[in-house]
């Protein structure tokens, strides 16, 4: 952890990092699996209560402010009107590769399904199978990640051509290459070193690269170059 990281966790405690988050959750209990990030750590509330009823595989990105639940206090309604205390206590399960969306919240007792994207302010109960896209209260089906996949590859140029406008409307000046780092896949060529540094933090991200980079070799890009790209946005206006 480096000196800025320490200071914050001295001044803000286990929220401070995603780092020290999930530190702290492995330390107390919960079960974690590897490249789990909190993006928004401070905003990310992880009930707690019961450290052994909440499963985290690997792979799974939090934005903020997520909301992860192992039990429920509504007993209280029913301890006051009938005098008895009826628990409510679940194991909570997030398994391998999973986007939760921002202001999601995650009830007690969920099941989520490896491969799975949770939309921003879903409200997620039960189980849900993996392999597809939830969104809403409650969080259902949208579409399986197959199609996700197929509908998001559809959109890159006209999204990719978009962003290159209004960043010339804002700033005046077309962007350079690294700045479409979610889109160069479209003019990414695996065998130029420059590209491969340029890109490489993305490459490498979700510890697959050597799958990307043999998804890139595959690849045949739309643009032989980035100033190819740039030329066709340009005529396209």
């Amino acid at each position: 952890m480096n000196l800025k990281n320490k200071i914050k966790v001295k001044i803000l405690g286990y929220k401070a990092t995603s780092e020290s988050y999930i530190t702290y959750l492995r330390k107390i209990g919960v079960q974690v699996g590897e490249d789990v990030v909190l993006y928004r750590p401070l905003n990310t509330t992880i009930d707690v209560q019961n450290p052994h009823l909440l499963e985290i595989g690997n792979h799974v990105m939090m934005t903020g402010p997520v909301t992860i639940l192992t039990h429920d206090y509504s007993w209280s309604v029913l301890k006051r009107k009938y005098g008895e205390i009826v628990g409510n206590q679940k194991y909570t399960v997030l398994k391998d590769n999973i986007f939760i969306g921002w202001g999601a919240t995650i009830l007690a007792g969920s099941y989520i399904g490896e491969n799975t994207i949770i939309g921003a302010g879903s409200v997620v109960s039960g189980h849900l199978e993996g392999n597809a896209v939830y969104a809403g209260n409650p969080a259902r089906r949208i579409l399986s990640i197959d199609e996700y996949y197929q509908k998001r590859k559809s959109k890159q140029i006209e999204e990719a051509i978009a962003y290159v406008r209004k960043y010339e409307e804002r700033f005046g000046a077309v962007p350079s290459i690294e700045k479409l780092d979610e889109y160069f896949f479209l003019f990414f060529n695996p065998n130029d070193q420059s590209q491969r540094e340029t890109f490489d933090f993305k490459l490498k991200l979700l510890e697959n690269y050597d799958e990307t980079m043999k998804k890139a070799e595959l690849n045949k890009p739309i643009f032989s170059s980035y100033d190819e790209f740039i030329k066709y946005c340009r005529e396209n206006r």
